[in-house]
């Protein structure tokens, strides 16, 4: 599961960011010390558990919780008890109660992934109608090498062809969710399969070399491990 932490607190952050770190199927995609660097963050990346503490500047946990259309699993942490109840009313995964063990952090973290588990996985369609220009075009995800953002628009990049088409990389990071796609770059997702080789930050496919970012290397040195 890809995760991010949002607490203000720095003794906190590294406990959890520690946690995270001896915890098997858990990868830190950030952390964040206010919810709007969370939410700026959440908007271009797909993340599935959040570690939100209650007490922050500016908004708190809860209200950032109610804000958002489609929330990651939450798991929220505070020192202040009396903030349970609103935590679960917002069917969040667990409440941990600051300071907690990590036996306690670890017990949370299989509650989360037996809800991420259980979520129905996205079946991955034959085809996609993509519109370029004044075309529509049926692709198959297969065919895809990898896909560019630049701003208002992406580009498709396919064994055959290249399509410009109005959108976000995140839209097409849920199109794709469920599949062999993985963002490395915050402009460029590919298709694992298409991977000739990486050296150092450059990833050869095909007759392209892309970037890859620090933050997402580790996550495509699992991938292709």
């Amino acid at each position: 599961m890809n995760c991010i932490i949002i607490e203000d607190e720095p003794a906190a952050q590294s406990i959890l960011e520690h946690y995270i770190e001896l915890c098997l199927g858990l990868t830190r995609a950030g952390t964040f010390r206010d919810v709007f660097l969370a939410q700026a963050f959440l908007d271009n990346n797909v993340i599935n558990l959040m570690f939100l503490d209650i007490n922050l500047p500016e908004m708190s946990g809860v209200s950032f919780l109610r804000s958002l259309v489609r929330p990651p699993l939450v798991i929220f942490t505070t020192a202040y008890p009396q903030y349970a109840v609103d935590g679960f009313d917002l069917e969040a995964v667990d409440f941990l109660l600051k300071p907690f063990s990590f036996e306690r952090f670890c017990k949370a973290v299989n509650k989360a992934r037996e809800k991420f588990n259980v979520r129905a996985q996205p079946v991955l369609p034959n085809k996609l109608s993509v519109k370029s220009g004044k075309r529509i075009y049926q692709i198959s995800p297969e065919d895809i090498l990898f896909i560019e953002t630049c701003g208002d628009y992406v580009t498709v990049y396919c064994s055959d062809k290249k399509l410009m088409v109005h959108g976000t990389l995140k839209s097409w990071e849920e199109k794709l969710k469920g599949s062999n796609f993985l963002k490395v770059h915050r402009t460029i997702m590919i298709n694992l399969s298409k991977i000739d080789h990486l050296e150092g930050n450059m990833l050869r496919i095909g007759d392209h070399k892309l970037p890859v970012s620090e933050q997402f290397k580790e996550q495509l040195l699992k991938q292709m491990g």
